[in-house]
C-alpha cells in the first residue's frame, strides 16, 4: 500500500511539473543521474547550504523506517547533527525520462549516525528529479532497506 502511495505522489509531481513550462529542455540520463549522485554526495557531507538550492520546496524524504520529513525537517537534522550521513554512496542508478522530470532508481550505500545509533545498510531507493525554474532539483526521495546492521 506505501509504494502504491508513493507512486501516487510521484505521478501527481510528474504531471504538475513537467507542465510547468520550467526553462531549460527536457531533462537528459546524463543530467537526472549527476543531479542524483551530487544529492548523495551533499547529503554525506551535510551540506546543507547546497541541498537547500538542490532540493525542491516541495521535497519529501521516506526513510527507510518509513519516517516521512519535509524539506525543512531533513534539512534541519543534518544542520543540529541529529542525523549525520558518514557514507551515503549511490550504486548503479537508472534514470527513466519524462521530460523535464525523471525517476532516478537504484541502490544506496549507507552509514549514518542518528541519535548514538549507527544505521549501515544497502537500501533501493526511487527519486524523482525535476528541471524547476530554479534549475534541476530533487522533488521526492523514497528508501526501502534491503540490509541492514544495527
Amino acid at each position: 500500500m506505501c509504494r502504491g502511495v508513493f507512486l501516487s505522489l510521484v505521478l501527481a509531481f510528474i504531471g504538475g511539473l513537467a507542465w510547468a513550462g520550467a526553462p531549460g529542455g527536457d531533462l537528459t540520463e546524463a543530467d537526472a543521474l549527476r543531479t542524483a549522485r551530487k544529492w548523495a554526495a551533499l547529503v554525506g557531507a551535510s551540506d546543507t547550504a547546497a541541498l537547500e538550492n538542490m532540493l525542491d520546496n516541495r521535497y519529501t524524504h521516506t526513510h527507510g523506517t518509513g519516517m516521512v520529513e519535509t524539506k525543512k525537517r531533513f534539512l534541519g537534522a543534518l544542520r543540529d547533527g541529529t542525523r549525520d550521513y558518514v557514507r551515503c554512496k549511490i550504486v548503479d542508478p537508472k534514470a527513466t525520462l519524462l521530460g523535464r522530470v525523471a525517476v532516478v532508481s537504484g541502490v544506496l550505500d549507507l552509514k549514518v549516525l542518528a541519535r548514538e545509533r549507527v544505521i549501515e545498510g544497502t537500501n533501493r531507493f526511487m527519486m524523482v528529479v525535476a528541471r524547476t525554474d530554479k534549475g534541476t532539483q530533487v522533488v521526492t526521495y523514497q528508501a526501502t532497506p534491503l540490509t541492514r546492521k544495527e
